[in-house]
Order: structure tokens, then sequence, then C-alpha cells
């Protein structure tokens, strides 16, 4: 576990970061630092997941190796992580996929108590599909803690046992980006997200969409991030009253504040 700042002596905006698949928290950290230069008042907290998994290009070349057609590949074996073995390639009983859920409810538990107040998620990829289960009821009784916000870049639905089926928490903001341009998660699964999202929707917390031209990344480019920079902006005045707010932010969310969810929703969409 990684925190990209300390604690400090007054109380901050906290983020629990989720990475993807055959990601790490170290990796997670640098791949989001561009996220991480205008939020000094926000304490990120980066999370290994519990499982180490080898991707199958790695797999298949140690079993046969020929350094003509090796992948050079400068992270040890172990420092590629999961929060959950997917079926297929890394398992095939499905059964194993409800072990892996014990384990990682328990795992979550345990960190959640370890890095004490946590206000909401940032997930990508495989992360940003636990994050949106993290927003479930389903998840508030079993990890007896749900995020107030929550960032998901690249979501998609999870397997079935982390499913939405419970329904999204309606006190949780919430914040979508993906790509257009996507061939790993492509758009219409982040959207399914979106859409369940929306169900639960209120003035009080909005469903946040930013979709960017570029594919399965954590984007750089402008909208994406100043709508990020607002969105974390306006959580953390909200939750912590802070005083960093710009005037301008504050008389958006005045505005904003006489709009109906689906107006409200609109004025901030990014296409």
């Amino acid at each position: 576990m990684t925190a990209a700042l300390g604690r400090g002596a007054g109380r901050r905006l906290r983020l629990l970061c989720l990475h993807g698949m055959y990601q790490d928290a170290a990796t997670f950290s640098v791949k989001t630092k561009h996220l991480r230069g205008f939020s000094a008042d926000v304490d990120f907290v980066f999370l290994d997941g519990p499982f180490t998994i080898v991707p199958p290009i790695l797999a298949r070349q140690s079993k046969r190796p020929s350094e003509s057609k090796r992948v050079r590949c400068a992270k040890k074996k172990n420092e590629f992580r999961a929060w959950w073995r997917p079926l297929g390639v890394h398992q095939d009983d499905p059964s194993n996929l409800d072990e892996d859920r014990d384990v990682l409810v328990t795992f979550l538990r345990e960190k959640l108590d370890e890095v004490g107040d946590v206000d909401g998620v940032v997930g990508f990829s495989q992360g940003a599909s636990l994050a949106a289960w993290m927003c479930s009821e389903q998840a508030r009784d079993e990890l007896q803690w749900s995020p107030k916000l929550a960032v998901l870049v690249g979501g998609y639905l999870g397997s079935p046992q982390y499913a939405l089926d419970s329904g999204i928490l309606p006190d949780i903001a919430s914040l979508h980006v993906f790509g257009s341009n996507d061939y790993v998660i492509s758009a219409a699964k982040s959207q399914q997200v979106v859409d369940l999202f929306k169900q639960h929707e209120t003035l009080e917390n909005r469903v946040l969409t930013s979709v960017h031209t570029q594919g399965h990344v954590i984007p750089k480019c402008d909208a994406s991030l100043e709508l990020f920079e607002s969105f974390l902006t306006i959580q953390q005045q909200k939750l912590l009253g802070s005083s960093s707010i710009s005037s301008s932010t504050s008389s958006e969310i005045d505005e904003r504040e006489e709009l109906s969810p689906s107006e409200a929703l609109a004025s901030q969409r990014v296409a």
C-alpha cells in the first residue's frame, strides 16, 4: 500500500485508489500522476490487489523461452496484481470465483480499517469494476462502509459475484470516464455502468460522464482533467467545507443547485 500524500495535521479528502488488472499500487500511482498534480488537498491511498497473476504472454514465454521472441518486462511476476482472477485465462473452475470473493471482501475490510477515514474511491478497469460494486447496497452491508464519491475510469460490470443487483446507494456522487476508442473495455460496456448509476441519481449526487477519444488509459485531455478537478473540488467543499474552492466553482455549484438532476447532468457532461 502506498500513499501519494501523508495525512498531515488537518483533515483532507481521502481517496482509495484501485488499479487495473496486471497493475499494482506503484504502477497506478505513476499512471495517475497527472491527475494528482492539481490535487494538493487530496490524499490518494493506493492499494495492491490481493491476487498475483501473470499476463498470458509472459506465462507462455516462460514455458517456451525464445530470446528472439521474448517480451521484455522490467516488472517481477509478483508485481502483476488483480482484485479477483477472471475465468478463462487464469482459472477454469467457476467456484473459485466465490473463494476469491471471500478473500477480497476480507482483504478490503482489513485495509479499510487500516487506512482509517476514506471518503471515496478511484478505480481503473478491473479496479473501476470493483469500485462500482463498492457503491452498492450489498457492499455496504458486507464491508460496513461505503464511499461518498467514486471516480470510475474504463469501468465495466464485473463477474456475477460483484453484481449491482442490490442497487447503487443514492448518496454517492460519481464521475465515469471512458474512451470512445477503447478496444479493451468498449464504451458500450462502460455506459452500462453509467446507466445503472443513473437509476439512482439525485440532485445532490449526480452522475457525471466524461467520454474522451483515447483508448484504455487514464486520459490526459483537458476536458476530462478539468471535469475531474471540478468534481473533486465540489466534493471537497461538500464533505469537508474546504475553503480552497475557487469563487467560480462556488458560483457553478449555486447555479446547479437550481437545476433538475437531468439538467445538472447535461450542464457538466463532456462529449
